[in-house]
């Protein structure tokens, strides 16, 4: 294994804070000419328990990964606009080759996408004032929604809404 400099210790540090393996890792640094194996870098990530690299490199480590944790709009594809992008691709490409079947579910997907349908967050408007609705209303609103669920092949979160309920 090759002693390695600070540069290449920082590579390491920072790849493994940003959940990269140590065989990827080593993999990558083998294939520029530097002699280390995943044991080698693994000794670099704190979360290991052969870790040996030291209070520096644990700091560094730390902030990396809160860092990386914390900004996901670093991340392309954690954009609306950019997965609407590579979609009207798919969609040109599916059009222009004459593959309509994927030209519906990509049409489809974008329009998920751009209703809310790919997240967790899920709306439901009620047509009654609260304070009309009695309890037992509410139970049979509810059970209508889940035997709705159960019986409907759609993705969770599209099955239609019950009566009184938009």
């Amino acid at each position: 294994m090759a002693d390695l400099d600070e540069r290449t210790k920082l590579r390491i540090v920072l790849a493994l804070a940003q959940f990269e393996t140590p065989v990827d890792i080593a993999k990558e640094l083998q294939s520029e000419g530097i002699d280390t194996d995943r044991r080698q870098v693994g000794g670099y990530d704190p979360t290991r328990p052969y870790y040996e690299a030291g209070e520096r490199w644990r700091e560094i480590f730390n902030a990396e990964r809160k860092r990386y944790m914390e900004d996901v709009s670093a991340v392309p594809i954690a954009n609306q606009g950019f997965r609407l992008n590579i979609l009207q691709r798919n969609l040109e490409k599916a059009l222009s080759s004459g593959n309509r079947v994927l030209a519906n579910q990509t049409l489809r997907q974008a329009a998920e996408e751009v209703g809310g349908a790919l997240t967790n967050e899920r709306n439901l408007k009620v047509t009654k004032p609260l304070e009309e609705i009695t309890a037992d209303e509410r139970r049979a609103m509810f059970a209508e929604v889940i035997r709705k669920a159960l019986e409907s092949k759609d993705p969770p979160g599209t099955a239609p809404a019950p009566s009184g309920v938009q």
